[in-house]
């Protein structure tokens, strides 16, 4: 069963088609990220599945038209990372993250012990209960992005939309995070859905990958059968080369241009 289901997707912004028709299933449980070089539609794809932008065609979460779902109940079933959040410089990271059970409050909106302890949690995951007490305005992006990730764990909605969430951490963290989220995937049944620069983590962590090119998709499959030296050339305008990290997961490495010497 796809818990994601996107048919014939098209998104126009200001007058200029961005996606063309784009077709998208991801099953229950299931890491699935989309790739592309840039201005290739990747962003444009989480928001219109989130339900943020505007969109032709169709789109299913759990079985439900998104854009047919109330802000709320929406908020219930996806919880969105995006690329560069702006977030409140005055907020403490507790409060930031306990936004996270907004669309779980009942009629008066008062958070309770449960909700606290589900935030606590989510700030715990990711290294960030030393923070609780800090103004966002003080914290690195790294550190921010790790608040974002945070406020979308403590959501608990079953679709987790990730755009670039390894932007601006460090090596260390970047593991954590993608570790964290496997394991949420694998022991919770969370289904990710994630835009990502880097291929070869694309390929280490995701189930299947999609790659949008031009706002339309030129690719569906498992890494070994999207991350070919040929597409990647051809669509990135990279040189590449394409091994194998010995589990059957491709890593690519670029390839410096060589160049003659003089008097050679």
């Amino acid at each position: 069963m796809s818990a994601v289901k996107a048919a014939g997707v098209r998104v126009v912004l200001d007058h200029k088609p961005i996606l063309h028709g784009v077709d998208l299933a991801v099953g229950s449980g299931s890491w699935h990220a989309v790739l592309g070089p840039n201005g290739a539609g990747k962003s444009t794809l989480l928001k219109a599945i989130v339900g943020i932008l505007a969109y032709q065609g169709e789109i299913r979460v759990g079985g439900e038209s998104v854009a047919k779902l109330p802000a709320k109940h929406r908020a219930r079933l996806i919880a969105y990372v995006p690329q560069q959040p702006q977030l409140p410089g005055d907020m403490t990271v507790a409060e930031y993250v306990l936004l996270g059970r907004t669309p779980h409050l009942g009629y008066l909106g008062v958070e309770s012990r449960s909700d606290r302890a589900i935030a606590e949690s989510a700030l715990e995951r990711l290294d960030l209960a030393g923070f609780a007490h800090r103004r966002l305005g003080t914290m690195s992006g790294g550190e921010r992005q790790r608040v974002v990730l945070a406020r979308a764990l403590a959501q608990q909605a079953g679709v987790l939309l990730l755009d670039e969430p390894t932007t601006a951490l460090d090596l260390g963290h970047q593991q954590q995070v993608l570790d964290l989220v496997d394991e949420l995937r694998a022991t919770e049944g969370l289904t990710v859905i994630s835009t990502l620069h880097d291929l070869s983590l694309a390929a280490q962590y995701a189930d299947e990958l999609t790659l949008l090119v031009g706002g339309a998709v030129v690719a569906t499959g498992t890494a070994r059968e999207v991350l070919t030296e040929q597409r990647i050339s051809e669509h990135y305008g990279a040189r590449v080369k394409v091994l194998d990290d010995g589990e059957g997961r491709p890593v690519i490495h670029l390839v410096r241009r060589t160049h003659q010497r003089q008097g050679e």
